[in-house]
């Protein structure tokens, strides 16, 4: 790691982390990966330097395996990866698609404190937060034709210490995560998302959302 230590994280809200996990099941069931926009939070961080001013960029947002999990996973994660790369990186994302398809279960697996995205190293948004490590990511969706639980209407906002990390446990399992999909992502940083606070932004509210 990079940078500052973050400060304590904290739970993220239980409903949060349980729709961050449905997202995903119906990606893998209905959209054959393609993520929804409810996984692609925007970030925003104070820019770097002199003056007043912001970045803010989208990502996509992964969730990290339970901690008990977490080693186990990257290993299975790679095995899938390295037992199938010889067939062609089509096979590996279809199989990629099959093994997620049970892997997205229940918000029990997953880390109940953070987030992950995988960015390149050289952009102004890891810049900013190498810099500044104090950010904030905002969920966002708004689609008034899907009432369900995974489309329904969400403004959230979530603040968070980010960690840039080159190595060690959580960069090995985003990293082998992203090559099935994307293959290796040389000249990248993974990003940990330590969560502070939550809150329920909808026209123009800031009501906290507890865990």
């Amino acid at each position: 790691m990079l940078g500052r230590r973050s400060a304590k994280s904290r739970p993220l809200p239980r409903e949060f982390l349980e729709w961050q996990v449905l997202l995903r099941r119906h990606t893998m069931e209905v959209r054959n990966g393609a993520p929804h926009a409810g996984v692609a939070p925007l970030v925003t961080v104070r820019r770097p330097g002199p003056g007043p001013g912001f970045v803010s960029s989208s990502v996509i947002c992964g969730l990290l395996p339970h901690p008990r999990l977490l080693e186990a996973k990257t290993r299975e994660f790679r095995a899938l990866y390295e037992s199938s790369i010889a067939e062609g990186a089509r096979v590996v994302y279809d199989r990629g698609i099959r093994y997620l398809l049970d892997y997205y279960r229940s918000a029990d697996d997953f880390d109940p404190e953070s987030i992950t995205t995988l960015l390149p190293k050289k952009s102004a948004l890891v810049d900013a937060l190498r810099a500044e490590p104090r950010c904030g990511l905002v969920f966002y969706v708004f689609d008034l034709s899907d009432r369900s639980e995974v489309g329904r209407f969400r403004c959230l906002h979530l603040d968070a210490h980010a960690e840039v990390l080159e190595s060690g446990p959580v960069y090995d399992n985003v990293w082998w995560h992203n090559t099935l999909f994307h293959g290796a992502a040389d000249d990248h940083v993974v990003i940990h998302f330590r969560h502070q606070a939550t809150f329920d932004t909808r026209f123009g509210a800031l009501e906290p959302v507890t865990a």
